[in-house]
């Protein structure tokens, strides 16, 4: 299994103090090594190469507790990122501006007495609900953002979001999904971003 994937998480999610962080599952990341052993890839590369597995051969995800990617997620095969879509209780609200001037992505403002998010700007990080004084602004959902294909190496790219946000659970399948097709698809030298570009990544979302 060492020699098979590399799974990179932040402090955060290691329960490291990170005043960024959201919360994550305690044991999520051994939940993703589970999840890679579970798809047969192990075996697979060792059917492939036996013990001469080189670093671009091995598959790799990387998982961040909040959009600050200090693991660097959009760089690994599938790449996760916490987040936490926030809403706002406007009865309660006193429109102070605290949220507006501590978001890192203007992407809150007040208009006509009324805070509101830009939901283009937002990289729904979750960071308001922690500045609000009046504890009006709380997360509608939590879970991952997910990005596939980053690669760095003779032809570098950052790897593509997919749409939507998902639970752990989602998030683990499609591990599970990019995985087997990756190994469905398999060609010696191709990388697994440039094996999901041409399968599509619409083959990750379907059933």
């Amino acid at each position: 299994m060492e020699k098979s994937v590399i799974i990179n998480i932040c402090r955060g999610i290691k329960g490291g103090e990170c005043r960024f962080a959201l919360s994550v599952e305690d044991g999520f990341s051994n939940r993703i090594e589970e999840t890679i052993v579970a798809t047969g890839w192990p075996e697979f590369l060792k059917e492939q190469f036996g013990d001469n597995i080189s670093r671009h051969k091995i598959f790799s995800v990387n998982a961040g507790a909040c959009p600050n990617g200090c693991s660097r997620p959009h760089i690994a095969d599938m790449g996760l990122i916490r987040v936490c879509v926030p809403i706002i209780d406007h009865d309660g609200c006193t429109t102070c501006g605290e949220c507006v001037d501590h978001c890192p992505d203007d992407a809150m403002e007040i208009i006509d007495r009324k805070v509101v998010i830009n939901r283009d700007k937002c990289l729904v990080c979750g960071f308001c609900t922690k500045t609000c004084p009046e504890d009006v602004i709380s997360c509608s959902s939590s879970g991952w953002r997910v990005v596939v294909g980053g690669r760095l190496g003779r032809h570098p790219k950052l790897g593509a979001e997919l749409p939507g946000v998902y639970n752990d659970a989602e998030a683990l399948d499609l591990i599970f999904k990019g995985l087997k097709l990756w190994m469905e698809n398999y060609e010696v030298g191709k990388r697994f971003g440039q094996t999901i570009d041409e399968v599509g990544h619409d083959k990750l979302l379907q059933d």
